[in-house]
């Protein structure tokens, strides 16, 4: 979710002119579109290729002194089917939020919802400065998981009197698994009397 919250809060600045569509995405990805396959290289139209380009790279060097109106500027993506996308993008998103809210995320339905949150996600061909912002707010995620983990060992390993080892072999995959606690305080072992006062 922050990653389409992300998304979704930086198209809002296009609309206020804060933001350029280009600097979040640079075009669309056709998810229909067939694979392409580089075909095996003709050395004869290779040369002859290159030879063309050579020419190209000649006549652009003599029209350099051409006038700014006959130089071709880069338009970016399409601004209509930009909100076009990220409006159904941005409704898709709330359903999802809303269905997790209500039934949980492992809803059939909700599935359902989040699989088309990512399909029309991966529609989107994000520009560089795009895509660094949301590694960057991926590193501060998992940044702020271990900060969380790491004060779960402590309360368990070291104020309750956990063992290191159980709480290494059973915590991981159960990070958010609510029943993990009521399962060493349920074993009534030296230190799930103190498990059951963190939990009060």
């Amino acid at each position: 979710p922050p990653t389409y919250s992300l998304m979704l809060s930086q198209y809002e600045g296009v609309a206020t002119q804060t933001v350029r569509l280009a600097d979040i995405i640079v075009g669309f990805i056709d998810p229909n579109a067939p694979d392409e396959i580089a075909a095996p290289v003709n050395p004869k139209l290779a040369e002859a290729a290159a030879e063309i380009e050579n020419e190209a790279e000649e006549e652009a060097e003599e029209g350099e002194g051409a006038s700014e109106e006959e130089e071709t500027l880069e338009t970016g993506p399409d601004p209509e089917e930009a909100a076009r996308r990220f409006d159904s993008l941005s409704k898709t998103f709330v359903q999802v939020q809303k269905g997790m809210a209500e039934k949980g995320a492992d809803d059939p339905k909700v599935m359902k919802l989040r699989k088309k949150l990512a399909d029309e996600f991966m529609e989107l061909k994000l520009s560089p400065k795009m895509f660094d912002m949301l590694i960057t707010q991926i590193r501060r995620s998992l940044t702020d998981i271990r900060n969380v983990e790491k004060q779960v060992m402590l309360l368990c390993v070291r104020d309750s009197g956990m063992p290191r080892k159980d709480f290494i072999s059973t915590f991981p995959s159960n990070e958010t698994n609510l029943s993990w606690l009521d399962k060493h305080i349920r074993a009534k072992r030296k230190h799930s009397a103190h498990l059951a006062k963190l939990r009060e």
